[in-house]
């Protein structure tokens, strides 16, 4: 075992909204902590954590970056993410590798949306969080109203734990309130008070000694501030300004004295399949149990190649060693464990229980995936990601590159955990799906600057499906003669709507052999090719069933393919006699909003023909359920951006299709009726 075990690895993500200084914060933990012997600079291009080329270019994080360092004894890892909203995926998967989330919030901006969106998913995933109240050195802070804004939206457990002096150009070094007992003025006193007495309250011995009025001692209370804070029950506040080299070393003291170490939780949950299903058990978080990992970041390197990126919760892994893939299915070998250090990755012999390593040159390994020392050992729960929302339609600018393309962005899939790549066949388009517009391009540059393909991108299609009404009878005769043999064939036919999910029910009628049965098949292929190019609008038809009851042949002219056309044609009038109608998808979205942006979200929900399902508070943002056509939300992340001045989020999942109205009907088939002529 290395230097360090579970009980002494610090595990933690540096989240929050865009310029809220959390690179310029990491970086200056590594340096007071002499991890490395030059502060890295966002603005210079020498951060250890923002050292990707576009990184650089627009002077923010895009990914999530690992490094560490040591501070009193401890192994703190570091993981510094984005804090732009379409990028939010990488902190998702960081707060799940990590015991604790240090928030950063600037003094100038006050709480944001990112920042709510990572503290309620640290919340959910039972994380310790720390608010650094970062930029105090701007013009007009308020401080007081800056704390107010912050228990506004998280509540009275969120307790300064040092406190300025000043703010603005007289910003200083802030009263560290834990370590003088309050300092000297009575603001300072009470919120020390206030941290104590919610301390103490998570043990019920320490809270009757301290009720009787004895002085709790520094072992006994520090255990107290660590549980609290695991539990939720605190959220220390510090303030800073790194730029200024204020603030940084009372973070790692911070860390180092309130947060959970690696070991802290004790056990961690498996499931016998993976998703969580099936039975669950705990296994214990100690390096003696049998070796645990999940994955929870991958990225590409033109010369490593595949970097899989492990948070280690029970157990050794060592070079050379065998481990289980539990969604693989199958043992593998490890061939180089790394430590990551920015863009460096680091040769190590190992990896215990609590530590963050990488994996080099595995393929098979996804994020989520969980790795293990034998079969038996379980699967951990999948990383909540966010559901990309946004879609286009993409397809390469040079022919050329069709080939090549579908491995490239499978390759961009398995490190991007919000950049989904599928085709669509009732519209015969390649949607790509990411959290914004803006994400869409940085993934399609990505792709460019990689891999040296450049895509075309247009408007997703909406999937709609064509289908009948009611019962209807069609005919038709193909007869062609052009010299020497003919082609002959007619064909009667009925047809009525069938159950959904049926598709084509084909049955064969004829009595008598006015067709022969032999020709029964090209019939059936004329009309379901008829079927995947739509009758009225170009769009997939189904549910349908269809009787061929009656028709004529010709023993010399009659052939499959006069047959395969009088089969689709007699198909085809029979669809325009049986009331057609388009059916378009309908998803169920779940639309997260401030209370005070409600009227303006459901009024716009009217405005889509969308069917508010239900509604719930939580705090203080209200949860809409509604249904809505697709073809409606296809503008929803500008819209909901635009509505809500970037605080709202949405989700969807597709259940089912409903009759599209008549007069969005008519505009959709007197669109394709140019396309059916020119043919």
């Amino acid at each position: 075992m290395g230097k360090y075990g579970p009980e002494n690895i610090k595990n933690i993500c540096i989240v929050g909204h865009g310029d809220s200084g959390k690179t310029t914060l990491a970086d200056i933990m590594l340096f007071k902590a002499g991890a490395t012997k030059r502060q890295g600079c966002v603005k210079e291009h020498t951060s250890v954590f923002d050292f990707d080329e576009m990184e650089k270019e627009k002077l923010h994080s895009i990914d999530s970056a690992i490094a560490r360092c040591e501070w009193e004894g401890n192994l703190i890892q570091i993981i510094d993410t984005p804090g732009y909203p379409d990028y939010i995926g990488d902190a998702m998967g960081a707060i799940a590798a990590c015991e604790g989330a240090i928030v950063c919030v600037n003094a100038a901006h006050g709480v944001q949306v990112t920042t709510r969106r990572v503290m309620r998913a640290a919340e959910r995933l039972d994380r310790a969080r720390m608010i650094v109240i970062t930029k105090c050195d701007s013009p007009e802070v308020d401080v007081h109203e800056i704390i107010d804004d912050i228990r506004t939206w998280f509540g009275d457990v969120c307790i300064p734990i040092t406190w300025p002096q000043g703010t603005g150009k007289d910003f200083g070094v802030p009263t560290r309130l834990l370590r003088t007992k309050g300092g000297d003025t009575a603001e300072g006193q009470k919120f020390y008070q206030d941290f104590v007495e919610s301390a103490v309250e998570v043990d019920d011995d320490v809270v009757t000694r301290y009720l009787d009025g004895e002085e709790i001692g520094g072992e006994d209370l520090k255990r107290c501030f660590i549980k609290a804070v695991a539990d939720g029950k605190l959220v220390p506040i510090i303030f800073s300004s790194v730029e200024q080299d204020v603030g940084g070393k009372s973070v790692l003291d911070a860390v180092a004295d309130l947060f959970p170490s690696a070991a802290h939780a004790k056990t961690v949950t498996v499931w016998d399949d993976a998703g969580a299903n099936g039975e669950s058990k705990e296994r214990p978080l100690t390096v003696d149990e049998p070796f645990l990992g999940q994955i929870f970041k991958l990225t590409v390197d033109k010369h490593v190649g595949k970097i899989s990126y492990m948070r280690i919760y029970s157990g050794e892994l060592h070079n050379g060693d065998f481990f289980y893939h539990a969604e693989g299915g199958r043992k593998e070998k490890i061939g180089h464990i790394v430590v990551p250090m920015g863009k460096e990755l680091i040769s190590q012999d190992s990896g215990v229980a609590g530590e963050i390593v990488a994996l080099t040159k595995i393929d098979s390994l996804e994020i989520g995936h969980t790795i293990s020392a034998s079969e038996n050992c379980g699967f951990l729960p999948d990383i909540p990601f966010p559901k990309p929302m946004a879609q286009v339609a993409v397809r390469p600018k040079s022919r050329a590159d069709e080939t090549k393309i579908s491995e490239a962005f499978h390759k961009l899939c398995d490190e991007i955990p919000t950049f989904t790549i599928h085709h669509c066949a009732s519209t015969n388009e390649t949607i790509a799906s990411g959290m914004s517009a803006l994400h869409l391009d940085t993934v399609f540059k990505r792709l460019k600057d990689r891999y040296g393909i450049e895509v075309e991108t247009a408007p997703a299609k909406v999937p709609y499906h064509e289908t009948v009404t009611c019962p209807a009878d069609g005919h038709y005769r193909h007869k062609k003669q052009s010299g020497g043999r003919g082609q002959f064939g007619e064909v009667h036919l009925s047809i009525e709507p069938a159950e959904e999910g049926t598709g084509l029910d084909f049955q064969w009628k004829i009595v008598g052999g006015s067709i022969p049965s032999n020709f029964a098949p090209a019939i059936e292929k004329g009309i379901r090719e008829k079927m995947v190019a739509g009758v009225i609008a170009g769009y997939p038809l189904s549910n349908v069933r269809v009787f061929v009851k009656d028709g004529k042949f010709h023993d010399v002219d009659s052939s499959e393919a006069a047959f395969k056309i009088a089969g689709g044609r007699a198909f085809a009038d029979a669809v325009g006699k049986a009331r057609p109608a388009l059916l378009e998808p309908i998803v169920e979205a779940e639309i997260i909003v401030p209370s005070d942006h409600m009227g303006d979200v459901s009024g716009d929900l009217n405005t889509r023909r969308g069917r508010i399902q239900g509604m719930d508070a939580k705090g203080t943002m209200q949860v809409i359920i509604a249904r809505v056509p697709k073809s409606e939300m296809a503008e929803y992340p500008r819209i909901i951006t635009a509505l809500t001045s970037g605080e709202g989020s949405f989700s969807y999942e597709e259940c089912g299709y409903e009759q599209v109205p008549p007069n969005i009907q008519k505009q959709i088939m007197s669109a394709f009726r140019p396309k059916e002529e020119e043919e």
